[in-house]
């Protein structure tokens, strides 16, 4: 009999091709679930554990690690296999102090080890702004959450990263996206690299802008300004 409703699981054959999982090995593979990042941006916590970082032998084992509180999303126990990671998300496993930041290189997901006092921190980038009530603005970010100010305290523009500690989410500091910022690359074909801004190049007639940007070995680069993610000068790829 066919089993009702949608599937948790893909065949590992087809999974997206953002997932640095090897296609031979076990038929299937979890699915994320619904969450901060789209489905289609996100690796299962699970498949994490037991196929990227080597952590678990099996899906069993690295179920009883979640049960048991030992991993942290953004400085929150995930205790769901099935829970979706993507880009800037920051997962620790305190047992082993091991901290990861998820990025975006080349087409596939990395796992970058951070040192402890960067894993306190989460680059988030401002996605959307919109009021609230007659004197609050709501800044939309990249990973799904939000973050409420005062209309006064408002010196945000879409673009800009905000460093937010984690898990409180405070507010660290931000970083602007203007002329000279310093940038990732977050998608697209330049994805994973680092360059700082010189322009933003206006398209007519359409709503999405280029941006132009160097290297620090002078090469150009020209991508869309809505791939860029501001960082810092600790901000770094191996």
């Amino acid at each position: 009999m066919a089993r009702k409703g949608k599937s948790r699981h893909l065949k590992r054959i087809s999974a997206p091709s953002i997932l640095p999982v090897k296609k031979k090995g076990s038929v299937w593979l979890k699915k994320p679930l619904p969450g901060m990042h789209r489905k289609e941006e996100a690796i299962p916590l699970g498949v994490l554990l037991r196929d990227v970082l080597g952590v678990a032998e099996t899906m069993k084992e690295a179920k009883k690690l979640l049960k048991s509180g030992e991993v942290l999303v953004d400085g929150k126990q995930v205790r769901e296999e099935g829970f979706g990671v993507g880009v800037m998300d920051v997962v620790s496993i305190p047992k082993l102090g091991k901290n990861y930041r998820v990025l975006l290189v080349k087409d596939k997901l990395r796992f970058f080890e951070i040192p402890q006092e960067e894993a306190g921190i989460k680059l988030c980038k401002i996605v959307d702004k919109k009021i609230v009530g007659n004197s609050r603005i709501q800044l939309n970010l990249h990973d799904g959450r939000n973050y409420v100010i005062e209309k006064e305290e408002d010196q945000f523009k879409t673009g800009d990263t905000l460093r937010m500690g984690i898990p409180g989410q405070k507010l660290e500091g931000f970083l602007k996206l203007e002329k000279g910022a310093r940038c990732y690359i977050a998608k697209g074909r330049h994805a994973g690299e680092i360059a700082v801004l010189d322009d933003i190049l206006e398209r007519a007639g359409s709503k999405e802008s280029d941006a132009r940007l160097h290297k620090e070995n002078g090469s150009e680069i020209i991508t869309l300004k809505s791939y860029l993610f501001v960082v810092d000068s600790k901000f770094q790829i191996p």
